[in-house]
């Protein structure tokens, strides 16, 4: 039955400039997200809006648009992989082969914590009961909205670390353009996993946008978990003039720390003198 929502049902959907399947990637959706359907300009094809409000064209096929199944997913407890990456087995115990493997950031709805060695049954888009590791998952935060800005600062320092932690733990990630996944990653899919893993829906793309939480602030002023933003590219403030980006400069190739102070051996004076502003939620 087409409905104008689903849930996304492959690990990564990829979300296209164009309705064709070689058209440039400009975002991935991961496992277990919700999507909104605005129209369908081609056969097998949908134009799609995500829940922090990015569209692009993506494959229906990898959509489960059936209406109840969106309906029961939408009432579902979610648990998030926090993970790189997580297997999901029919019946637990490693031994056994594993059907599915999920980036960090995917959905799952939660079943039960299974007394058997640190399993946790879950319940996948498909309606299928599977099996996956209690260490991997944790409840799915819920989204701050963009006006709460108070609920922000009331978590200000456990949130900044927060986002240092989520976005240092992409480190070595290769580089990959639309990416938001462990196995590949690009510098705005960077910057909004970290904030997504925080319940903190940021813009996908390099630049600060209207309308959600990010607001510009100089960058003399920019503390741990605020973004800096250059032509083109942004990346995570971590502390001690570093900061986090996933780059496609020959040498480095994914995700690195790099630093404003001239007399460090990773500083970047390209970036260094084309910093455009600082951006922060707090």
């Amino acid at each position: 039955m087409w409905n104008h929502h689903g849930i996304v049902r492959v690990p990564a959907l990829k979300l296209r400039e164009h309705p064709f399947a070689e058209a440039s990637v400009s975002d991935e959706v991961l496992y277990g997200m919700e999507v909104r359907i605005l129209g369908r300009p081609s056969p097998g094809w949908g134009l799609v809006e995500t829940e922090y409000g990015y569209r692009g064209y993506a494959e229906l096929a990898d959509v489960d648009c059936r209406e109840w199944g969106v309906r029961r997913w939408q009432k579902s407890s979610k648990y998030m992989v926090v993970s790189r990456g997580a297997d999901v087995f029919d019946t637990p115990g490693y031994r056994n082969p594993c059907f599915l493997s999920l980036p960090r950031g995917s959905r799952v709805a939660f079943m039960t914590c299974e007394a058997c060695a640190g399993w946790t049954r879950v319940r996948l888009v498909d309606g299928r009961s599977a099996y996956m590791r209690q260490g991997q998952l944790r409840p799915a935060p819920e989204p701050f909205s963009g006006n709460d800005r108070l609920a922000l600062l009331r978590r200000e320092g456990e949130l900044r670390k927060r986002l240092v932690e989520a976005a240092l733990s992409y480190l070595h990630t290769p580089y990959r353009w639309g990416g938001k996944t462990p196995w590949g990653i690009d510098c705005s899919g960077l910057c909004s996993m970290a904030y997504l893993l925080c319940g903190v829906y940021i813009w996908r793309d390099a630049k600060i946008r209207e309308g959600y939480p990010v607001r510009e602030i100089p960058v003399c002023a920019v503390k741990p978990g605020d973004l800096l933003y250059f032509p083109g590219h942004m990346a995570l403030y971590t502390g001690g003039l570093e900061y986090v980006h996933a780059t496609g400069r020959s040498g480095d190739d994914g995700v690195v720390v790099s630093s404003l102070d001239h007399r460090s051996s990773n500083y970047r004076a390209d970036l260094a003198e084309s910093v455009l502003c600082a951006g922060t939620v707090f």
